[in-house]
């Protein structure tokens, strides 16, 4: 056993919490077929390809050809344990990472790795990553799922914001740490050993050591392969499952730091008072450790991280790494400890995973490289060789994305984000240094929601305030993450209900002020509450009926102190809610609203909060932007219209020049007089009358001949009298058939064309066409035909073919129950009801419920909860569910968020199921469904609550003998 060997021995190898038997046993079941085509039709179309010159297109594309074949192979890769020759070599592309390169380490390897082995080892990290969580401690952020490389970067802006305030004798340091050529150095004999000390199976183990070792790399270097040399260590990028592997390696570098952590070597630091400990972060490489000002802390260190150098094969970097500072520690002591350690001490940590580590008052030139990176985009693109199509995508695609990293954890300058906008704002209308266009349509609109008539551009502010509320709500939802743990010792964070620990203070960091920002602005005002036992949610204050608090509703004066009630006073079991404490206060609109809601006192649930500017109850950033910008501009009632335009079949081109006519604003001589650019107003085709949009496309001789050869006689009256908004929502919503087109997109094409020809005349760059009306007629035709190819090739064709649907008896044993709810303006009054049936068809009992007001979604639960509710109390064993509600079957079989507004009622059902019967759920079409759907509408002429029905009702019993007698009905289904 050499030297390495044995250093490799006395590293610790309990740090890895075990794996369970079901995951072990979930690690190690035979790859399906679907696995593979998961990770083959996942990958990038266009990446480059590896030495067999083969991109991931190829396969894709040529699936059905080669499909069965590549999992043979693959398949044959799981149960040998052994790739063909060749399989696991690479080209090696040597790729700067600054601009002008001069030394061999200012080169990036990436390998370019053959896609059939790119997809053995991305099925593998698929089914690895399900583990990570759990092998991978709180300091290591890089991928593993739920963690973002924000954690670090908040936790990095906290601890340089606390040292900077340090006093007292005992000071800290910050070790900033560069491992060189971190991935090339991975002892392969030390990736092994670290598989096995993480529990893994031995024949993960051997497929792994299999896909590493061994492959034979060609550099690529202008085009040209150099000779074949074999690597002797190190992990591949570009390998899908190097990332995981390198991660689990450098654990075993926190399991040392932890080892001396417990030990009392390694002295952490705290940012608070009980707070957490922090010694070392990472992400991938980037090393961040934290320990005590001294001497002999930075010999810990420097042993620790030699114990795992030498038997990992990695290597710090002096010369990249840095060492900061408490303000504390004297100016003699800096410089003995980084003598002794070899690391230049700095007061600048500069930048940190992409964002600069703050040290000073914010301001615009904190954050000049942003900009600097916007600009150098738009130099790079040609604007005047766009349309205005075009520049709306890159703007939406790039410009809007570039700073979106940088705006996740700190609120921009005020400056910063009004230079973005402008940049944005200017690429989109063609301006440029040396030529301003006319902006037609103002920023505040344009920022808005395509159906408010707006292009989904996101404003830099707004933007920004909803990035910060995302880091605001990731904090509320969790309490063991170890930047959340850290953030709400240092803030002292409590709920939502209690607001104080919010009020801005001096001593806050810049972090921390940016992250209130979003919690203050957007989270809050945002939140909703589940109902759980009703220990938590304030009954009046809060909002959990409706998106506003019944507060709101309130018609007089309540009793003193009732404002302080808790959900579960004013409920009984058995009775429900007190509905005498509740109705003399509120409207009976607001009782219907409560009454379709319920406490859970028999799962155990608590009340949880819940997003609710999103119907899932699940926070996201463009539910979060759309919820901070729904007032920023008064609405103009045209989303049929927009949604029109948007939704016609017809170039992305064709649909913004459909925009900028309903906003009316396209440079007609009109708008041009308007705007004081032009002194005359009469088209420059006819000479008779004035240029306007509706001129142009419609009245103008150059048009109305064509528009008379193809808009029918018997609405040519019409067709030519409506105003302008009248004349394109009623023609981009016609959707008569014309051959394989539709006259919407002809419609589209031809106004487009109108314009286009007008332009011609104006700036003399007329085409010819012979036959304008049969030119516009094959371009639709073509439009439609491509569109239809391209819906077919990603599986949203929307062809329908019909079948004849029927309701079916259950099998023998078997009871099946239908549900159906119905709600009258979702949220509207509301019903539910079931019936219960037999394998012979006969009535075995139903119910019909008049809920109250709700949406349509839970009264569809609440009719499966009553329907279990009979079919238990029935005594069956065995019961078949139908439901004509994709999204309740859903819920049901696959589980809902916590977050959910639903989700109470699903845990009620979910508690139902998990009884000693048979239960399984299934989705029907409505005319499967037709008793159910019929007692629902019947429902709603009985009282409010439940009713039970032993038999059945008269009103609807001839829609039994049609189920029992097996008429069909017939339904255009999707293929």
């Amino acid at each position: 056993m050499d030297d390495v060997e044995q250093v490799v021995e006395t590293l610790p190898r309990e740090g890895f919490e075990r794996l369970t038997r079901e995951e072990l046993k979930d690690l190690g079941k035979p790859f399906t077929s679907l696995e593979v085509d998961v990770s083959i039709k996942g990958m990038g179309k266009y990446k480059a390809p590896g030495p067999d010159g083969f991109q991931p297109v190829f396969y894709q594309e040529c699936w059905d050809v080669v499909g069965n074949s590549v999992q043979r192979f693959i398949m044959e890769f799981f149960e040998t344990g052994q790739l063909p020759a060749g399989m696991n070599d690479a080209l090696v592309v040597l790729i700067p990472k600054v601009g002008k390169p001069e030394k061999m380490t200012q080169f990036r390897p990436i390998s370019l790795c053959n896609v059939l082995f790119k997809t053995i080892t991305k099925a593998m990290m698929l089914r690895m990553k399900k583990v990570m969580p759990k092998l991978i401690g709180p300091a290591q952020s890089s991928f593993i799922p739920g963690r973002l490389s924000t954690d670090n970067i908040v936790l990095v802006q906290e601890a340089v914001h606390s040292m900077r305030r340090k006093k007292g004798r005992k000071g800290w340091m910050l070790l900033k740490l560069d491992l060189e050529k971190a991935y090339d150095r991975i002892r392969w004999d030390f990736l092994e050993d670290t598989l096995w000390a993480a529990g893994f199976p031995a024949s993960w183990v051997h497929w792994i050591m299999t896909c590493v070792t061994g492959p034979s790399m060609n550099l690529l270097w202008n085009g040209e392969k150099s000779d074949p040399f074999k690597p002797l260590r190190g992990l591949r990028q570009g390998d899908p499952l190097s990332p995981y592997l390198f991660v689990l390696c450098l654990e075993r570098l926190c399991h040392l730091i932890d080892h001396s952590v417990i030990s009392k070597e390694w002295k952490p630091i705290s940012l608070s008072r009980g707070g957490p400990k922090l010694s070392h972060i990472c992400f991938a490489d980037d090393l961040i450790l934290f320990a005590e000002a001294s001497v002999k802390q930075i010999r810990v260190i420097r042993k620790v991280l030699e114990r795992f150098c030498v038997a990992s094969g990695q290597k710090v970097s002096l010369e990249k790494s840095k060492i900061f500072f408490s303000e504390n520690v004297s100016r003699d002591l800096e410089r003995v400890i980084s003598a002794e350690s070899g690391i230049k001490s700095t007061r600048d940590l500069g930048k940190y995973l992409g964002m600069p580590v703050l040290q000073k008052r914010i301001n615009k030139e904190t954050f000049g490289d942003v900009l600097e990176k916007v600009s150098s985009r738009l130099s790079g693109w040609k604007g005047k060789c766009l349309s205005f199509a075009g520049r709306l995508t890159l703007t939406k695609a790039v410009l809007s994305s570039i700073p979106v990293h940088t705006m996740s954890t700190i609120s921009l300058p005020k400056s910063t984000l009004e230079s973005l906008d402008k940049a944005s704002r200017s690429f989109l209308w063609g301006s440029n240094n040396e030529t301003k266009k006319q902006h037609l349509v103002s920023w505040k609109r344009v920022c808005c929601h395509k159906s408010e008539g707006g292009l989904g551009i996101r404003a830099a502010h707004d933007m920004n305030k909803a990035l910060l509320a995302k880091l605001g709500w990731r904090l509320l939802n969790d309490h063991n993450s170890l930047w959340a743990r850290v953030l709400r010792c240092k803030y002292k964070v409590r709920d939502t209900q209690d607001l104080s620990w919010l009020v801005a203070k001096s001593n806050w960091s810049s972090t921390w002020r940016s992250v209130g920002i979003g919690l203050r602005e957007v989270v809050v005002p945002g939140i909703r509450w589940v109902i759980g036992n009703g220990k938590k949610i304030n009954f009046w204050a809060d909002k959990w009926v409706s998106n506003s608090p019944l507060l709101d509703f309130v018609t007089g004066d309540l009793p003193a102190g009732a404002e302080q009630f808790k959900a579960h006073e004013l409920w009984r079991d058995g009775t429900g809610w007190l509905l005498n404490r509740i109705e003399p206060y509120v409207s009976e609109q607001c009782v219907l609203q409560l009454r379709s809601v319920v406490l859970d006192n028999v799962t155990g649930a608590q009340d949880r909060i819940s997003w609710g500017g999103g119907s899932n109850g699940e926070f996201t950033v463009s539910s979060a932007y759309a919820f901070l910008t729904q007032n920023n501009i008064p609405r103009q009632n045209q989303e049929v219209l927009f949604r029109r335009a948007w939704k016609v079949v017809a170039p992305e081109r064709v649909r913004t020049f459909l925009w900028l006519g309903i906003h009316q604003v396209l440079m007609t001589n009109t708008e041009r007089q308007r705007r004081h650019l032009s002194t005359t107003a009469i088209c420059p085709v006819c000479k008779c009358a004035d240029e306007t949009i509706l001129h142009i496309l419609r009245d103008c001789p150059a048009m109305g001949g064509i528009w008379i050869r193809m808009v029918p006689s018997g609405k040519r009256r019409e067709f030519f009298a409506q105003s302008l908004l009248e004349w394109l929502f009623t023609n981009l919503g016609d959707d008569t058939k014309m051959g394989e087109s539709t006259w919407s997109t002809f419609f589209a094409v031809s106004v487009w064309w109108a314009w286009k020809w007008r332009c011609g005349n104006v700036f003399g760059v007329q085409g010819k066409c012979r036959d304008r009306v049969k030119f516009l007629r094959d371009l639709s035709q073509e439009v439609s035909l491509v569109h239809s190819r391209a819906a077919a090739k990603q599986g949203t064709s929307g062809m329908r073919v019909e079948r004849h649907i029927a309701w079916k008896k259950p099998g023998e044993g078997w009871l099946k129950l239908n549900t159906d709810g119905a709600s009258r303006g979702n949220p509207g009054l509301a019903t539910a009801a079931g019936v219960l049936r037999d394998e012979t068809g006969e009535w075995c009992g139903g119910f019909a419920l008049n809920i109250g007001i709700c949406s349509a979604p839970l009264a569809e639960l609440w009719g499966v909860y009553y329907g279990l509710y009979i079919a238990w109390e029935r005594r069956a064993t065995r019961l078949e569910i139908e439901v004509d509600s994709e999204m309740v079957v859903g819920f049901l079989q696959t589980g809902i968020s916590e977050a959910h507004p639903l989700s109470f009622l699903v845990r009620l059902c979910h508690g139902f199921i998990a009884r000693d019967w048979i239960v399984r759920f299934s989705h029907v079409y409505r005319e499967a469904n037709r008793l159910a759907d019929a007692l629902a509408n019947y429902a709603f002429s009985l009282p409010l609550g439940f009713h039970f029905f032993a038999s059945i009702p008269d009103s609807v019993n001839v829609v039994l003998l049609e189920d029992t007698g097996g008429t069909a009905f017939p339904r255009r289904v999707r293929l």
